[in-house]
């Protein structure tokens, strides 16, 4: 009896044993498979449409195998994208994407938000069924009223009392609707400005729904640390400039900026951003040509219809917020934070400074260099389209600032004078830039009345002689240089021709009709321009555009 009662301790005692270290193994093997770290975005690189995000994160590891499951991954990705690297001998056997449908329950701003509405909603719904029983009362006084004129043997003082019972009943209802009305109306603006605050609190909270699940092994127990970076769509950044002149005899001062943005789903929090002028969206692989054949169009009596299609290009719109840059201990110049990188197919711009984008879709303003640039001055009048005169600055090595196709802000001795935009394109030895309208130079363009004359008649042909001055006056306290442009017309028709031209002091263009002068005017100086031609064409003929 002892010995069996043994024996089933000894089982008893194994079965524990057994079952002990089963839930030992059960409970590693859940941990294994239930790590869940997050990621931190340490740096962005955003080109002009698209962006690469790089991650860091470490983790512990026990031998063996793990799985790890990282999260504040951005909503939109190229899964293709997905790079991960671990150190300490750790492998990555591979890895996953999938979305978490627990992380878009809202943040708990949003969800106060939407219990403030939820509450102002039913208090609305409330006054509005108030409404609904005034509305009754109304119904059932007009259909008293109806029944007291018409009941038989109601005497005039009963229908008066009858009457005045309505008049005065039905007058505290409707102002008791008034006063329910304008109460719905205050809500409906609480309701629309608590919206408000949620979509902006949606909108910071982000929306960060995906999953990045790794198969990691390690043949030892070690803490490492993990690399993970991917592409995104939905990112970019488009050049922007200001442009200051503090004075025409100083250089120009250039502001190159950056207006990010980004809608990733998570918010960019101290990251180190680096603009590439390159476009991932564009694609990278080179065309091809295909045979080029060409047939005769079959003998159609029926007339031919063409289409065309224009495919209009896709607009962003920014509106500009300021991005917070993270504190700085001392203060130091821009160039101490960026680097930039010309050596490869496009400009990179390195910003060590840390910077915050929220996940918004809004442009945020990134400084990316100031510089000054030397350039000469000049001011450009056509008085033919528009007697003002225009102030234009031609940079000098302009091929070393990396510029960009962009919107510019112009300031000139320190007033904004509007919006510009710089296109590299067109640039040749120098890049013009306009700097807007001085009225400092006064300039005037009329009819020279000396030589313009009435048509004259010779034979077939008729002469119509034109003549005009143009007098530009410089009332500012240093000389300027002038650029002033006329045109004389060009004659596509042999039975039209122009003739005795006049521009003292210009050139003339003759294939464009250009006529030019370039001068320096002194301070508070005046000089006049002439310009003479005649057009001779047959009588009984009418030129157009003339």
């Amino acid at each position: 009896m002892a010995h069996l009662c043994g024996n089933r301790i000894k089982r008893g005692n194994r079965i524990k044993r057994l079952t002990f270290s089963l839930l030992l193994a059960c409970s590693s093997q859940v941990w294994a498979e239930a790590q869940i770290q997050n990621v931190t975005l340490t740096d962005a690189t955003v080109f002009i449409r698209g962006a690469e995000l790089f991650n860091h994160s470490q983790v512990t590891l026990p031998a063996g195998e793990s799985e790890i499951i990282f999260t504040n991954i951005a909503s939109e990705l190229n899964e293709q994208s997905l790079l991960l690297d671990a150190d300490n001998g750790v492998v990555v056997q591979s890895f996953s994407l999938k979305r978490d449908f627990l992380a878009e329950s809202d943040s708990a701003e949003v969800q106060q938000l939407t219990k403030q509405i939820e509450s102002a909603q039913s208090e609305q719904s409330k006054l509005n069924v108030q409404r609904e029983v005034i509305k009754s009362q109304l119904a059932v006084l007009e259909s008293n009223r109806k029944l007291g004129g018409e009941k038989e043997g109601a005497t005039i003082e009963q229908i008066n009392q009858m009457l005045e019972l309505v008049s005065r009943r039905g007058n505290e209802l409707l102002l008791a609707d008034v006063e329910l009305q304008e109460k719905i109306a205050v809500i409906d603006k609480n309701i629309a400005k608590l919206q408000s605050q949620r979509d902006d609190a949606q909108e910071k909270s982000g929306e960060a729904v995906n999953q990045v699940v790794v198969k990691l092994y390690t043949p030892k127990a070690v803490t490492s640390n993990l690399k993970l970076s991917y592409a995104i769509p939905d990112a970019g950044w488009m050049p922007t400039y200001d442009v200051r002149v503090d004075s025409i005899n100083q250089p120009v001062k250039l502001s190159y900026k950056a207006n990010v943005f980004q809608n990733s789903g998570i918010n960019w929090h101290n990251v180190k951003l680096t603009l590439s002028s390159g476009n991932p969206s564009e694609g990278a692989q080179a065309p091809t040509l295909a045979p080029w054949y060409l047939d005769l169009y079959p003998d159609y009596s029926a007339s031919k219809v063409s289409e065309s299609v224009q495919m209009e290009a896709p607009v962003v719109d920014m509106a500009v917020a300021k991005s917070a840059p993270a504190p700085v201990l001392a203060k130091r110049a821009l160039s101490d934070y960026v680097v930039t990188d010309t050596g490869g197919i496009n400009s990179r711009f390195t910003i060590s400074l840390p910077y915050n984008i929220t996940s918004d879709g809004k442009g945020h303003a990134v400084l990316i260099k100031e510089a000054q640039v030397q350039g000469d001055y000049r001011y450009v009048v056509v008085p033919k389209i528009e007697p003002e005169a225009f102030l234009q600055v031609q940079l000098k090595e302009w091929e070393k600032l990396n510029l960009l196709p962009g919107k510019s802000s112009i300031f000139f001795e320190d007033s904004f004078v509007g919006q510009g935009y710089i296109n590299v394109a067109d640039a040749k030895e120098t890049l013009d830039l306009s700097l807007g309208r001085d009225k400092k130079i006064i300039v005037n363009r009329e009819n020279d009345k000396q030589f313009t004359a009435k048509p004259e008649f010779f034979g077939n042909s008729v002469n119509k002689q034109y003549a005009y001055i143009t007098t530009v006056k410089n009332t500012r306290t240093e000389p300027v240089k002038l650029v002033v442009m006329d045109q004389v017309p060009l004659s596509r028709d042999a039975a039209i021709t122009v003739e005795g031209l006049k521009y003292p002091g210009a050139t003339y263009d003759k294939d464009t009709g250009d006529v030019q002068w370039l001068v320096e005017l002194p301070a508070n100086q005046t000089q006049k321009f002439t310009l003479d031609y005649t057009v001779k064409y047959p009588k009984d003929k009418q030129v157009a555009n003339l």
